[in-house]
């Protein structure tokens, strides 16, 4: 095995086979190579492959390590344990679980089963879903588990008080109809695997005696009870060798505790300590932002991250007015690196610190014709809550899709099931009607509960008929989500799923809003068909290239030639949360950290001036993160030539207000609507003037093919030319919008470089 294609430092951790081993691996270290290439070393000097263990958090990890140890020694590599920390449990368990009282022909329950078995105990204890949801207790659970806390040693932990009560009452039905199922949940792996371990020492010695040498991968994101695992395999043996990044510590919410890998010299003061800081992704200029970002960071191992790739584009950074203009720079610069540096749109990401940032991304990119899908996540429009809220208005504007009606007559759940459901279905047929008209004239075969169910739902529908006549279009969409439950059905939790899904449906209610800010017909036919015109815009999932859109906690071990990280704004991200405790606004920064280290060759940064987010008007500073890296390794071209030609942006005016009552004036279509001319925010009476009259003079000719810069549209390519002196007419190209002609004798644009 040659090991001169590893750098010295992976060379020493390879060579490095006894005793505690801690390997700092920094992003794009090549720490799966040194990994395997460690195992396979063990192999070359005798050890036999049974007796090699190695932990990782995803089946793609295990099987990458494996095919590649195989590639490097042979098929011997195969009978290592080499997988998850849940498929090794699960081998130990189904060897010996029948000690603890269990069948080893036990099965594993999903979310699904796991909700459809606390549902059946929530109703045997008369325990009322609104007061804790299901979804937060099946988290609570878990949380629990993983802190090898039982019911009840996690009620002597907590407030002690009737509510805990309560909950301790159903976690224990929950274990012991498991038990009775012989089924586990996903946690149970781990948890019964180390009550075996520790109630059958017997057991516990067999395995330690047999693993003479456990790895595991990612160490800063293993839980209590992954910690526990590794430390009773390894306390006689010591041949422990974990590989991780403190820096890359991201999942702190779903119980990872960075202080397994922080502490790992306190656990094993003999340890030896080795870091990999040479990075094989990123150009220096990347490097060096992100090494002076995370050194803000006070929890952490030092080191610092190199490169001998040389050269660099400077990262780009813009601040945009508001959340559209950031949209359209995006996608701008995406079109330019696709066509001038012939980047593949897949090789391309977006990322965002929460789902419903993506919204006015997705519309942008529709618009601009460029192929995205949505990682880790669904497209704004298909999320389920969305679609929800869409079938309800479809309803309304046409009563007789019974698509629509059938995908809501129970949601939120009113007690509408699919015995009742058919019921109806069979009087509309035989009457030849469409359902909407049985919910008015309810077949006498129906018993009296469902139809005071289905009554109720009709009821809610002729309101919203009613309603649609009398008010204006964002106020009738907020109430839909109102009558309907919609948004109720997400409220008073702490889980932050359903957290993010009210969010999802706010900022539902802000592009309706956007919609009648801006369209001339504000009623909700001419909005439903806009839906689904930005639906037929969307892109086949199977086309072969596409922009990836995703959170940043989705975008860990990935990588990408160009990386956009938006949203760069205190109160977004970082988030006000965050903000207010230092752990977490550590967090924030390691999560930033992760984010810049995607990106090979081009990084972008932006931010907006103002945010419509959730329907609600943000006007946030710029990220405390931004400051923390050196300008000298930014460009903001962009933003300069907007200040050269002009001038300093005004002051973000809150144009989303609902204007106060006034007497009727004309609407043009656009923010301001209702009011007085002099009284719309930037429109002063009398003679002002434009912005290009302030600005240096344009050139005198504009040819087709050149850049110019706009003040509202940003970046663009001139088609032509029409006309002479002050009749003369300018069309320009937008990536986000398309084409527009201007008079270009006031048309506030400007020439920039190519």
């Amino acid at each position: 095995m040659d090991l001169k294609k590893l750098n010295v430092d992976q060379q020493k951790a390879v060579n490095t086979l006894s005793g505690p081993l801690l390997i700092i691996a920094g992003a794009g270290s090549g720490k799966t190579r040194t990994m395997t290439y460690r195992i396979a070393k063990l192999l070359e000097t005798g050890v036999k492959p049974y007796r090699i263990m190695a932990l990782t958090f995803t089946n793609k990890a295990a099987r990458e390590m494996k095919n590649r140890i195989i590639e490097l020694v042979g098929d011997e590599a195969s009978e290592a344990w080499i997988g998850t920390f849940h498929s090794i449990c699960m081998r130990f368990l189904r060897r010996d679980i029948d000690r603890l009282g269990y069948e080893n022909s036990f099965v594993i329950y999903d979310e699904d089963d796991q909700s459809k078995l606390l549902k059946e105990i929530y109703s045997d204890l008369d325990y009322d879903e609104k007061r804790f949801t299901i979804r937060e207790m099946r988290r609570l659970i878990s949380d629990a588990k993983n802190k090898l806390l039982c019911a009840d040693s996690w009620f002597e932990q907590s407030d002690r008080d009737f509510r805990s009560q309560r909950i301790h009452d159903i976690f224990q039905m929950y274990d012991k109809r498991l038990k009775m199922a012989n089924a586990l949940d996903f946690d149970d792996i781990i948890t019964l695997t180390l009550k075996l371990f520790n109630d059958y020492p017997d057991l516990l010695n067999k395995y330690k005696n047999q693993f003479s040498h456990v790895h595991v991968d990612e160490y800063q994101d293993t839980n209590f009870a992954q910690y526990e695992l590794v430390r009773l395999l390894t306390e006689d043996s010591r041949n422990l060798c974990v590989v991780g990044d403190d820096d890359q510590s991201i999942y702190g919410w779903r119980g990872a505790d960075i202080r397994n890998i922080l502490e790992f010299k306190k656990d094993f003061p003999d340890a030896e300590i080795i870091k990999l800081e040479q990075n094989y992704r990123s150009t220096q200029v990347i490097l060096d932002a992100s090494n002076e970002l995370i050194a803000n960071n006070e929890g952490r191992m030092e080191k610092t991250l190199w490169t001998d790739i040389e050269g660099g584009d400077p990262i780009r950074f813009y601040e945009a007015l508001d959340e559209r203009e950031e949209a359209a720079w995006v996608c701008e610069r995406i079109q330019r690196l696709h066509k001038i540096e012939e980047i593949p749109y897949s090789d391309m990401c977006v990322l965002y610190r929460m789902h419903a940032q993506s919204r006015v991304l997705e519309e942008m990119l529709m618009r601009a014709g460029i192929p995205y899908k949505v990682f880790g996540g669904t497209r704004f429009y298909d999320r389920k809550e969305i679609r929800d809220a869409i079938a309800y208005l479809r309803l309304v504007v046409n009563p007789q899709d019974d698509i629509s009606l059938k995908r809501i007559i129970n949601v939120p759940k009113r007690s509408i099931g699919d015995s009742t459901l058919g019921t109806l279905e069979k009087a509309a047929r035989e009457r030849d009607v469409p359902l909407y008209s049985v919910l008015y004239d309810l077949p006498e075969t129906l018993s009296s509960r469902p139809q005071k169910c289905v009554q109720n739902f009709a009821e809610i529908m002729n309101d919203l008929a009613v309603a649609k006549e009398n008010m204006k279009l964002t106020e009738f969409v907020q109430y839909t989500l109102d009558r309907s439950g919609l948004l109720a059905q997400f409220e008073d939790t702490n889980d932050e799923d359903l957290i993010a899904r009210h969010e999802n449906l706010m900022e539902f209610v802000g592009a309706v809003q956007e919609f009648e800010n801006l369209s001339e017909d504000k009623s909700l036919e001419a909005y439903m068909e806009n839906v689904s015109l930005v639906s037929d815009l969307d892109m086949e999932l199977e086309a072969p290239q596409y922009v990836t859109l995703m959170t940043l906690h989705s975008a860990k071990g990935l990588e990408y030639d160009v990386v956009f990280i938006t949203g760069l704004e205190d109160g977004i991200f970082p988030s006000r949360r965050a903000m207010q405790e230092d752990d977490r606004l550590e967090e924030e920064r390691r999560l930033l950290y992760v984010g810049m280290t995607r990106a090979k060759r081009f990084l972008h940064l932006s931010l907006a001036g103002r945010r419509l987010l959730f329907n609600q008007l943000h006007i946030n500073s710029p990220s405390r993160f931004l400051s923390e890296m050196p300008k000298n390794l930014m460009s903001n071209k962009l933003g300069k030539a907007k200040r050269k030609h002009f001038g300093e942006p005004e002051k973000p005016e809150d144009i989303y207000k609902r204007p106060e009552p006034q007497e009727p004036s004309f609407s043009f279509g656009a923010p301001g609507i209702g009011q007085k001319i002099d009284s719309i925010p930037g429109v002063l009476k009398g003679f002002v003037p434009s912005a290009a009259m302030k600005a240096k003079a344009p050139p005198e000719v504009f040819n087709e093919g050149d850049r110019v810069l706009h003040k509202k549209f940003g970046e663009g390519t001139v088609r032509g030319v029409e006309g002479k002196g002050s009749n003369a007419r300018i069309t320009i190209f937008f990536t986000a919008y398309g084409e527009k002609q201007f008079a270009l004798s006031i048309a506030p644009i400007a020439k920039i470089e190519g």
